[in-house]
Parts: structure tokens; C-alpha cells; sequence
């Protein structure tokens, strides 16, 4: 018996299409009118993000353009670490320790947006890979029922011009509600500041 015979069909390819070639005086006509089509564009609208975030110069180091960028930086090392933790290639150890980088740099997304939509800035880290820190500034001061202020350590506190550690005891200070002239005690635990927003500063 005679084989028969395998017909294999293929696709005609179709023919790539030439580049229409414009002259000088038609490109700059294209030009001319992609020029005028960006002049009408409505700039955009940022409808979500702090007015006060919004005022900042783009070389300033918590503008709007810095932080997006930090955001987007975040986000690709989200996505690689979540990579590593999925890789069947990966040892347990290596993807628990991947897991968990992907879950502090989600936080610290958060952290950020949070930051561009209201102006307040929550996290205690900056920059890029997290590594300045920042010092938190009390805005608004709560007292106790007594009249004593209300502190916090490792935040900065407007009325002592400082930041408040363990060692300091308020009674150096002798501050109170009514009390609005002072001076300040200092001792050698206490380092006097202007910082108020970042220690690398």
C-alpha cells in the first residue's frame, strides 16, 4: 500500500507595509499641530493629593514627583520579592525572608499614599530604601488632668524645642497649661534641636 501523503497548510504571510515616507514640509506640519494639540491640554488635576504636598518644589525632599517616585520603586520591589517567595527554586528560609521584605514595603506604600493624600507624615523612615529616620513633631499638645503635659519619647515637642527620651523628667521644666514663659532647663542627657521633621536632615 502506497502511504499517503501529509498535506501541511500554511498561512500566507502577509506582506509588512512600507513606511509612508513624508517629506520635510508635511513633518513639519505634523509638528506644528502636535505642538498646538498639547497647548490645548488641560493640565492635570490633582484631586486627591494635599494642597500642601501639591505647594512643594519638586527638588524639595517630600514633593509630589520624590514620592511618587518612592512609591514606584517600592511597588518593583513588591513585585520581585513576591517573585523570590513563589519560586519553586527558592528555599523556605529564603521565602519567608521575601515574604516578609513584600509585606514591610506594602506598609511602607501605604504609608506614602497615606502621606499624599493628607500632608501627614506617618512613617518613621524616608527616602527611596527607607533609610533616613524620621522624627515625629507634636502639633497639638494634650495635658493630664493635673495640668502636666502629655509626652511621648522620640517625639519632637515645639514648647521645649526638643525631643522627648526616657531620661527627661518634666519637672526639669516645671511646664504646665498656664505656664508660657520659661526657659528651658538643659542636662547632659538632653541634646537641644531645630529637627523637626527629619534626623538626616
Amino acid at each position: 500500500m502506497a502511504k499517503k501523503k501529509t498535506v501541511i497548510k500554511r498561512e500566507k504571510v502577509k506582506p509588512m507595509r512600507k513606511k509612508r515616507k513624508l517629506s520635510e514640509e508635511a513633518k513639519e506640519k505634523l509638528k506644528v499641530r502636535l505642538a498646538e494639540m498639547r497647548a490645548k491640554k488641560k493640565p492635570a488635576e490633582y484631586k486627591n493629593i494635599a494642597k500642601s504636598v501639591l505647594d512643594l518644589p519638586d527638588d524639595d525632599k517630600y514633593s509630589f514627583k520624590n514620592i511618587k517616585e518612592w512609591i514606584k520603586y517600592s511597588k518593583d520591589l513588591v513585585a520581585n520579592y513576591n517573585k523570590t517567595a513563589r519560586s519553586m527554586k527558592t528555599l523556605p528560609q529564603e521565602k519567608q525572608k521575601a515574604s516578609n521584605a513584600a509585606d514591610h514595603k506594602k506598609i511602607y506604600i501605604r504609608e506614602l499614599e497615606h502621606y499624599l493624600r493628607t500632608g501627614d507624615y506617618i512613617s518613621y523612615f524616608s527616602g527611596r530604601d527607607e533609610n533616613n529616620k524620621v522624627i515625629p513633631r507634636c502639633i497639638v499638645m494634650a495635658y493630664h488632668a493635673d495640668g502636666r503635659p502629655k509626652r511621648s519619647c522620640g517625639v519632637f515637642y515645639e514648647d521645649i524645642n526638643m525631643v522627648w527620651t526616657k531620661d527627661m523628667d518634666e519637672s526639669e521644666f516645671g511646664l504646665s497649661r498656664d505656664d508660657t514663659n520659661y526657659v528651658p532647663k538643659q542636662s547632659s542627657t538632653m541634646a537641644m534641636t531645630d529637627k523637626q521633621f527629619d534626623s538626616s536632615l
